[in-house]
């Protein structure tokens, strides 16, 4: 009987100690790590760009300027040379590729022959949307791990970025400029086309 009383008092053998919680990495890591994925994405698209842009015969502003369409639709040169930060002379020589190759083109206004517009083609331009489809598709899965208020910051945190290129863009390049509109691409500061965005390319 003493044995057995002395087993029920005896102390407890200690089990393994809890495993302590991971640290939160530190402001200047997150910052670190913002900047390198920010240079990773800028690197990653501009490859992406050019692998496309040289599948289909044309030059990596040429697509970008695709891109631009594709959002906006419908577009005036103007407008579209400064959301690609060039001069007029040369997004002339962009509007000519893509016109010649039957990607986009010039429309005359009716009553003002010398107002020009710049469209999208869509049909032929589903060719080039045809090499952003699995990206389409993976970019649709990784924003559903997120909910809208997560979506938000990401939106504003990115909207505010660019905004700051923008103008760091302008000037590099010796003029400032309004930085173009976060919901159609418009610049604040010019006068661009009314029509109402459409899907990026599919």
């Amino acid at each position: 009987m003493s044995s057995y009383i002395g087993f029920m008092t005896a102390p407890a053998i200690p089990g393994p100690e809890p495993e302590p919680e991971p640290t939160p990495p530190r402001r200047d890591q997150l910052m670190g790590a913002l900047n390198w994925q920010s240079r990773r994405s800028s690197v990653l698209f501009g490859l992406l760009t050019r692998s496309v842009a040289a599948r289909v015969g044309l030059n990596p502003t040429d697509v970008e300027a695709l891109g631009v369409l594709s959002v906006l639709g419908v577009t005036t040169p103007t407008q579209l040379a400064g959301l690609l930060g060039m001069g007029t002379g040369a997004v002339t020589q962009v509007i000519d590729r893509l016109e010649d190759a039957g990607f986009a083109r010039r429309v005359r206004a009716g009553k003002d022959r010398r107002s020009v517009s710049i469209e999208l083609v869509s049909e032929k331009a589903r060719q080039v949307g045809a090499f952003y489809s699995t990206l389409q598709h993976d970019a649709a899965e990784l924003t559903s791990r997120y909910d809208d208020h997560e979506l938000a910051l990401i939106v504003d945190y990115l909207t505010q970025a660019n905004d700051i290129l923008s103008e760091a863009g302008a000037a590099a390049a010796g003029a400032r400029q309004a930085p173009p509109s976060a919901t159609t691409g418009e610049s604040t500061g010019g006068s661009g086309a009314n029509a109402e965005p459409r899907a990026p390319l599919t």
